[in-house]
């Protein structure tokens, strides 16, 4: 027997279960990432990035291991169909680093969070070292959103060229008349 996400979560209600993946995954896990490198030096800014197809009202960066550290900020939609939140932290000191998640939030339920993001290590230092294998997969998900920028920039393209077209085929029509 399969039941679709809808009916999953009114079975999810019925029974009382509060899970986000039982209720119809409701609740699904945003991605975390920063919109430069996640090794930086005492004193630079770092952006860090919370997206999700979900339509959370907002996100939650925090810490790990830090309970004093928690961001807030209300979601902004992005014309790819995304919920976003840039969160801009800095100067960084050594104590910065570590590792962070984020979390979406409705504000009708403030209180019960998403699933958290995978984690994102972040390094700061005095001067540039090597990179380890966390912070490379941390690398490798900000060059994916070269490929997600290139991919909107053609999106916009061809939504300009195409507005274009009609532009240049109205201005004939109206020309012949």
């Amino acid at each position: 027997m399969i039941f679709t996400s809808t009916a999953m979560l009114y079975l999810g209600l019925i029974l009382g279960l509060r899970s986000p993946v039982l209720a119809g995954n409701s609740y699904r896990k945003p991605r975390l990432s920063v919109l430069d490198s996640p090794t930086v030096n005492t004193g630079e800014n770092m952006t860090f990035q919370c997206i999700s197809w979900q339509e959370y009202d907002g996100f939650i960066l925090t810490k790990e291991g830090e309970p004093k550290f928690s961001r807030t900020l209300d979601s902004q939609y992005i014309f790819t169909g995304h919920l976003q939140a840039i969160f801009y932290v800095g100067p960084m000191t050594p104590s910065h680093s570590g590792t962070y998640r984020c979390y979406g939030f409705y504000k009708r339920n403030p209180q019960k969070l998403s699933m958290p993001s995978d984690p994102l290590e972040i390094h700061v230092s005095g001067v540039s070292e090597t990179i380890n294998s966390s912070e490379a997969k941390a690398v490798s998900k900000t060059q994916d959103h070269t490929v997600e920028n290139i991919f909107r920039m053609a999106t916009v393209g061809l939504i300009l060229l195409v507005f274009g077209i009609l532009q240049l085929k109205a201005w004939h029509n109206q020309r012949q008349i």
